[in-house]
């Protein structure tokens, strides 16, 4: 039976317009029980596809971005407009919605899922593939992630924002490299990471460095990824032993420190160049010092304490998740 239900709503979502009106009260009513059920049918259900499906219906272009950010910020609807405006704003409102219930209740599964959909792009457009030499196949989303980045940010953020910190850990770096594809990387000439993506930053795991346009983030793995923001590339770096607690970037990006909890140890990383990068020409990142401290067992509650905090242009101190404050010179 829950078989059957789950193909029928699913049927409702992704029927062509010709066959159902796309701003219909039966294909909003398909949504809206999509996304207030998913834990119950689920598994029956393509998560990838009811996700691409439901971020495809918010690019509407009649709904103006405005609208959207309304819709995500109070999930009002605008008070004044024509008919088929009112009704576009409604959809977008369940697909919204939907989208969101989902991706709380399987933050791990959503993310990967994105992820997985967004590299396959990225590939075949370093490949010289466009959407248009795509669009033969119907299993490619490439056109719904291009028009779609805007719900995708709004998807992410949400994630970001109600996930629990043991969840977050896992899928870190996919966040991080969704959020890079959603926003334009010009805006990174006027504004930082925490200006864009506020939430983000906020984790000690994170954190940008404005000089050099880099993000650091680290892993449950005890690697520290990169990112070049101008570059568009990721260097993956292995620090730790364990899962990587905090990272943190001097200002002028030529330091990086990171600490593990469980293996108690601090890393300091320097580079003469100022780019934080194993695929840079100079090569000059190395590892310059390592820290013994007394392992800890991270608490979730905890987890907010533990970060770095920079005192000077070379004094930076690590704030443990017990309490203590250590203080380093670099």
């Amino acid at each position: 039976m829950l078989k059957m239900l789950a193909f029928a709503l699913f049927s409702q979502l992704t029927q062509p317009p010709s066959v159902l009106p796309l701003h219909s009260p039966l294909r909003r009513a398909a949504v809206d029980l999509i996304g207030r059920g998913y834990c119950v049918w689920g598994e029956f259900m393509n998560l990838t596809a009811v996700l691409m499906a439901l971020i495809e219906l918010q690019t509407d272009p009649m709904v103006s971005i405005e609208t959207k950010k309304a819709i995500a910020q109070s999930g009002n609807l605008p008070g004044t407009g024509n008919k088929e405006r009112l009704a576009a704003a409604a959809t977008v409102r369940a697909a919204y919605q939907a989208s969101i219930l989902i991706a709380n209740n399987k933050p791990q599964h959503s993310i990967n899922s994105l992820s997985k959909e967004i590299l396959t792009f990225k590939c075949d457009v370093e490949a010289g593939l466009t959407i248009q030499t795509l669009s033969p196949f119907p299993s490619s989303y490439h056109s719904v992630l291009d028009k779609g980045r805007y719900p995708i940010y709004l998807l992410v953020q949400n994630v970001i924002e109600k996930a629990k910190q043991r969840d977050l850990s896992a899928i870190l770096v996919k966040i991080v490299e969704i959020i890079l594809f959603c926003i334009d990387t010009e805006q990174f000439k006027t504004r930082s990471l925490s200006d864009l993506v506020p939430s983000l930053t906020r984790n000690p795991m994170i954190d940008y460095c404005g000089t050099t346009q880099q993000v650091a983030v680290g892993s449950a793995e005890g690697l520290v990824h990169i990112f070049d923001i101008k570059a568009g590339k990721c260097t993956p770096l292995h620090a730790h032993n364990g899962p990587t607690s905090a990272v943190t970037m001097a200002p002028n990006g030529r330091t990086l420190l990171t600490y593990s909890e469980r293996e108690g140890k601090v890393t300091i990383w320097q580079s003469s160049s100022g780019i934080l990068s194993l695929m840079s020409s100079s090569g000059t990142l190395r590892l310059v010092r390592t820290i013994d401290l007394q392992p800890q067992v991270s608490l979730e509650t905890n987890h907010k304490l533990t970060h770095f905090k920079w005192e000077g242009t070379r004094s930076v101190s690590l704030y443990q998740m017990n309490g203590t404050k250590k203080t380093f010179t670099v």
